[in-house]
């Protein structure tokens, strides 16, 4: 009887206990489940939270670009719509953009690719002509129709917008910034707007594939575990963070959702229940299982939490700090260890390098976009062995780097740049590309190691578009003197135009001498500009930028038309006939109404043409022969005189003189200085000048300075002297004191 009672008891105890246990651990398990639906929605925060910094980055980086490009277009000064559209066309070959294009205040638009078209009616034209930069949300294309996004960027002119800078990219290209590994690549992101438009839809499998607005989608669904559809809607109406779980489409799915820096656009990350259940049930078995060790088993599941959270943990960090295409370091990841570098005491002096490659969208359209991947993980490879322990390297974006790099002197740094092009063309044959691959450097030497990155890299960027656009030059050293010369040259430009308007250009005169009639024959017209602050300043500072501006034709219009006014005057005043030559640019050859807009303004003061002779730099003539023969026969036929200027400096082409309708040769003063006192250099200028005579053009000798000069070019049979000797250049009112 008391054993029966003992059983009883000890079957009592046992059943209580394995009850107890049961129960317990059916308390631990769900303990669990609900930790790990917490967990989950953390994650899911954490990797929208990432997610959200990628894409803000993403469109950060594709506005600062625009950015720096409208700023180039600022510094260059002209906002013809066609000069401004040929500025951006080596960024619109060599970037990912479906098109990039120029928009003019009032809609009109012209791309790259040749398209024009009013965009006057799009928001993203308003909001970017009132001064903001922006991104529109997913738009038509007027093309094609399918689904795009547009950057856009103003254009100043000081603080007027003059224009556009746009750019546009396939909605599809930016899903790939969507595609972020998590939960064993079984989650997904998309972008939709505050009232629920989808901006950005997903592929992936476990998505609802593409619609129109979620909040629509989600009207029929079970919403649990969190937000209500009523406060869902709410919360995105007031720019606030949610989450929620959801069942439509035959599937159940945990969603966190975050406001984007951009526009109204929100970022909704989401996981299948279902893989969050796969990995309770695990648990669960691994609880039960050991049912008789508990520590043990709670042991075991608490050590799979921390694995799961450190695999969490590290999957954000590549996320965040690794680029998805080449597994390099990302610019996140650049600027954490730049900054750990540049604070470290044991810091030397180090230098910031950006460099694109050249033509890399040809390798992309010619190879396709895998060979280009390969160019790009080719460099990153390269890149990580020549990093030293205090450098460190990232892909910005495209097929832009950076490096920070040790700096002890310039020259290690360009011997370095050298050995990294001739590696990289080494091994370029190894993934299958024939073409040489090339590179343009810009450097910054860190002086501040405090200082911004991004404004560094802006330098270092500003560096290597110079190097760009200069010719035969491989890298550009950011320096004082360099950030002078562009406020320089910007200050130029700025007033240029104001300076026109404000008649602070001067037409000043050098006079020719005739050897034969010992008399004063003509002079050449030569332009000086007295600004009110800075008083005389030389054509050379200010003609090289006019003519990258195009501001040299009107300002050649402008000499022209004060030629003919003198030219009027003096025939008016009864003073001898003498010719006046005026220089004009090469821009204006490449104008088609070029001749006549010169006949407008000569036949406007009914001048004597045989008086005004155009001269052009010999440059100019050379580098299109044909149209200069065109526009000389032109000139000729109305009577105009042809001379060409600066003969001898260069370019010549002795075989094609005859061709050419000229009557002038007006021989470069590099024959003359100090070098007639070589008897090869002697007979050279005698058989130049005897040659030029026998084809019937009249030869001029400029820079002359001496009278020895003088009378050796008197023996020589030289025709006309111009130079300081028979008077330097000089105002008009000198001029007619001295001559006349």
């Amino acid at each position: 009887m008391i054993a029966k009672s003992k059983k009883i008891k000890a079957s009592f105890i046992a059943i209580v206990t394995v009850v107890l246990f049961f129960a317990l651990s059916w308390y631990y398990v769900t303990l669990i489940d609900n930790a790990l639906k917490a967990q989950t929605f953390l994650y899911l925060s954490e990797v929208g939270t990432r997610g959200a910094a990628l894409v803000e980055s993403k469109v950060d980086n594709e506005l600062e670009n625009m950015e720096t490009t409208a700023r180039l277009i600022e510094a260059h000064g002209d906002y013809d719509h066609n000069t401004m559209l040929s500025l951006i066309k080596l960024q619109a070959t060599k970037g990912h953009y479906k098109r990039m294009g120029i928009v003019l205040p009032d809609g009109t638009a012209l791309t790259t690719d040749g398209l024009a078209l009013n965009v006057a009616d799009r928001a993203y034209f308003q909001e970017a002509l009132n001064g903001k930069a922006a991104v529109s949300d997913t738009i038509n294309d007027y093309t094609d129709d399918k689904p795009i996004n547009v950057y856009a960027v103003p254009i100043y002119r000081g603080t007027e917008v003059v224009g556009l800078v746009v750019a546009s990219v396939n909605t599809e290209d930016l899903k790939k910034y969507l595609e972020v590994e998590s939960f064993s690549g079984q989650g997904y992101s998309y972008i939709v707007k505050a009232n629920g438009d989808a901006v950005v839809t997903s592929t992936h499998a476990n998505s609802p594939g593409d619609f129109e607005n979620v909040l629509e989608l989600l009207k029929s669904a079970n919403l649990r575990d969190g937000d209500t559809f009523d406060t869902l809607a709410a919360k995105m109406a007031t720019g606030k963070s949610g989450s929620f779980t959801s069942y439509y489409g035959g599937m159940e799915r945990h969603t966190i959702y975050k406001p984007l820096a951009i526009n109204d656009w929100y970022m909704m990350t989401v996981v299948p229940t279902q893989v969050v259940s796969i990995q309770t049930q695990q648990i669960s078995w691994y609880s039960f299982s050991l049912i008789v060790a508990a520590l043990l088993a709670m042991t075991l599941l608490f050590v799979i939490i921390l694995i799961f959270q450190y695999r969490s943990k590290r999957r954000l960090e590549r996320v965040a700090y690794v680029d998805e295409v080449t597994g390099g370091n990302n610019w996140q990841k650049f600027k954490q260890e730049a900054t750990a570098i540049l604070e470290s005491k044991n810091c030397n002096q180090c230098a910031l390098l950006t460099f694109d490659i050249d033509r890399f969208r040809f390798i992309n359209e010619e190879y396709g976009h895998e060979k280009g991947d390969q160019v790009l993980r080719l460099v990153v490879g390269i890149l990580e062995k020549r990093m030293a322990k205090q450098e460190t390297y990232a892909r910005v974006s495209g097929d832009h780097f950076a490096i920070l790099c040790v700096c002890d002197e310039q020259d290690k740094i360009t011997r370095r740049i050298k050995e990294f092009i001739r590696v990289l063309n080494n091994e370029r044959e190894t993934i299958g590309l024939k073409e040489k691959l090339s590179c343009h450097f810009g450097i910054y030497i860190i002086e501040d190691k405090t200082g911004n990155l991004e404004k560094i890299r802006e330098k270092a960027n500003m560096a290597r578009i110079a190097a760009k656009t200069a010719e035969n030059q491989r890298w550009f050293f950011y320096s004082d003197a360099f950030r002078k010369k562009i406020g320089d040259e910007k200050e130029i430009i700025d007033q240029m135009e104001d300076a026109l308007e404000n008649q602070e250009f001067e037409m000043y005169l050098q006079p020719k001498y005739n050897l034969h009639t010992n008399r004063y024959c003509g002079c050449e017209a030569l332009v000086r500009w007295r600004n009110p602050h800075k008083g005389l300043i030389s054509p050379g500072e200010f003609i090289p930028i006019f003519e990258q501006t195009g501001f040299i034709k009107k300002l050649d219009m402008f000499m022209l038309e004060e030629v003919c006014r003198i030219l009027k005057r003096w025939e008016k005043d009864g003073y001898p006939e003498i010719t006046i030559s005026v220089n004009l640019s090469r821009k204006n050859l490449k104008q088609s109404d070029f001749v006549e807009r010169v006949l407008n303004i000569t036949n406007q003061y009914r001048i004597k043409r045989s008086n005004l002779e155009i001269e052009l730099t010999e440059s100019s003539i050379f580098e299109n022969v044909d149209r200069m023969i065109e526009i000389g026969e032109a000139f000729r036929h109305y009577g105009f005189k042809m001379a060409m200027d600066d003969f001898g400096s260069g370019y010549s082409s002795i075989n094609l003189l005859g061709n050419l309708p000229l009557d002038v040769i007006k021989m470069d003063q590099g024959f003359f200085n100090s070098h007639l006192k070589r008897e090869q250099n002697l007979i050279v200028v005698e058989s130049i000048i005897k040659m030029i005579k026998k084809l019937g053009m009249t030869v001029v000798a400029e820079g002359i300075e001496t009278e020895a000069e003088v009378d050796l070019l008197r023996s020589l049979g030289c025709d006309i002297i111009q130079g300081y000797y028979f008077g330097k250049p000089m105002t008009v009112f000198e001029f007619e004191e001295q001559i006349f």
